[in-house]
């Protein structure tokens, strides 16, 4: 999901950041850190917030100052940095006169914004740097796919285009307590501020459909998300979401700021490609211990994993220490359902301090990847690939297959887009397909892995649709 905060996964103490250092002379190992590219889509200089409430939102007025303080923080400067984003503002607040509804979905949501956006009440997108976020009261029910506002997400951003007009939006939740809200609105500024259209002109992601760091999301704050206390920066009497600094990460350090932590140390996974473990089934992944910093004695582990009906987890030692190798042992659950994602956590702490690292892995529940026989089927499977030169499904990390003959979509199998895409709604909707309204022929061709454009064509950015959202209404 684009930006969607998943403190209901992690509310257990799972989730965040791992580091990088280390001499020439260690053994190699796989990489610490996943890598946030800049995919080539916009980015919001300076935040324009505009905080929306209903009328029966009993919590307006605190969340009004907080986001008021948000966009001028330490916390936004520091966050942002790495991503050209700087302090912002907030142009307007806007009270809707209506009670909140008790259920709705994301499309009626984006046109929400539009009809308020044309009565009138909602200013217009006029600045790239805009930012409508939707607050909702505790009895509303928010629906995202196959998702449930607080019992999958807490909030989450995505963009949508009405007319030519393009806008991005961020759906906050009230699930438990307004603090709980105010670190959702946090995670969902930074991230829509570095990834405005992540759906169809990304911006900063971690593109890599194979790092084991994507168990925690794929945008600067889902990576440094914990669903606790140390996930949490305080500024004077608030506290945001720690987020994901590019140059910290590169310099071998914490990569989650503020609030730097030093020594840090974690172990790293040798999983070159998504693990695929059968129902029933068991895998021995193999971790070695590793620090930055000022060097820490020996150190403690545990793990676990996402959801304890899905999988077991032993460790093979339950101490580390720089170099030192052990095994994360899974057994997946023969009840798991094949085409789950079983998602993984090895914690690195010590006794006498209350902080702590994680090592974020997932596997896919499922046969091999050698295992599916067409294109769309291989390609359907989470971290496998269909060469079309071999005529093998392989796995993506391991294989020699040329980029241009692996399909790691369906949309990239031959004929698969304009075969199931017969409308733009069912098209953007498909993995890997974009509907293109250029010419005065609609088609539905294959998306470039940015999203932003076809493959082995041309499409005007304002006839391209890549979601749903995009669709003329």
């Amino acid at each position: 999901m684009g930006g969607s905060a998943l403190y209901m996964l992690l509310a257990a103490g799972l989730g965040v950041g791992v580091a990088s250092c280390g001499g020439d002379d260690r053994p190699a190992e796989p990489e610490r850190f996943p890598v946030i590219g800049d995919l080539g889509g916009p980015h919001m200089a300076h935040p324009q917030l505009v905080p929306i409430f209903f009328a029966d939102d009993v919590e307006s007025s605190t969340s009004e100052e907080y986001a008021r303080f948000m966009v001028a923080s330490r916390w936004l400067l520091q966050v942002g940095e790495d991503y050209g984003v700087g302090a912002g503002s907030v142009p307007g607040v806007v009270h809707l006169t209506e009670q909140a509804p008790d259920a709705i979905s994301d499309a009626q949501i984006a046109d929400l914004v539009f009809a308020r956006i044309a009565d009138g009440t909602l200013p217009q997108p006029t600045s790239p740097d805009l930012l409508y976020m939707l607050y909702f009261p505790q009895h509303t029910v928010i629906s995202l796919g196959g998702d449930t506002s607080c019992a999958d997400f807490g909030g989450y951003h995505l963009s949508a285009r009405r007319n030519g007009v393009e806008l991005a939006y961020a759906v906050i939740a009230t699930c438990d307590l307004l603090n709980t809200r105010d670190m959702v609105a946090s995670h969902e500024l930074i991230e829509a501020a570095t990834d405005p259209y992540p759906d169809n002109h990304p911006g900063f992601q971690l593109a890599d459909p194979t790092d084991p760091w994507r168990a925690l999301g794929a945008e600067v704050a889902d990576l440094c998300e914990r669903g606790d206390s140390t996930d949490r920066w305080s500024e004077g009497s608030h506290q945001l979401q720690r987020s994901w600094s590019i140059k910290s990460a590169a310099a071998g350090f914490d990569p989650c700021i503020p609030n730097f932590r030093d020594p840090y140390y974690s172990v790293t996974a040798d999983v070159p490609s998504v693990p695929r473990i059968a129902p029933g089934g068991h895998l021995s992944i193999p971790l070695r211990g590793w620090a930055s910093g000022a060097e820490p004695p020996t150190w403690q582990l545990s793990a676990s994993p996402g959801r304890d009906d899905q999988a077991t987890v032993k460790l093979g030692a339950t101490a580390s220490a720089i170099d030192s190798t052990t095994t994360l042992d899974v057994t997946v659950s023969s009840n798991t359902p094949a085409g789950t994602f079983v998602r993984l956590f090895v914690f690195s702490f010590r006794d006498e301090d209350s902080f702590y690292q994680v090592m974020p892995m997932f596997a896919a529940v499922g046969d091999p990847c050698s295992t599916a026989t067409t294109c769309e089927a291989c390609s359907s499977r989470a971290g496998c690939g269909f060469c079309s030169s071999s005529g093998r499904c392989e796995a993506l990390g391991e294989t020699s297959c040329p980029a241009k003959s692996l399909a790691t979509q369906p949309g990239s199998c031959r004929g698969f887009c304009a075969s199931h895409g017969g409308n733009c709604l069912s098209c953007a909707s498909l993995p890997g397909c974009g509907w293109c309204e250029t010419g005065g022929a609609p088609q539905c061709i294959e998306a470039a892995p940015d999203d932003r454009q076809p493959v082995g064509g041309t499409c005007a950015y304002a006839d391209w649709a890549a979601a749903p959202n995009y669709c003329p209404r």
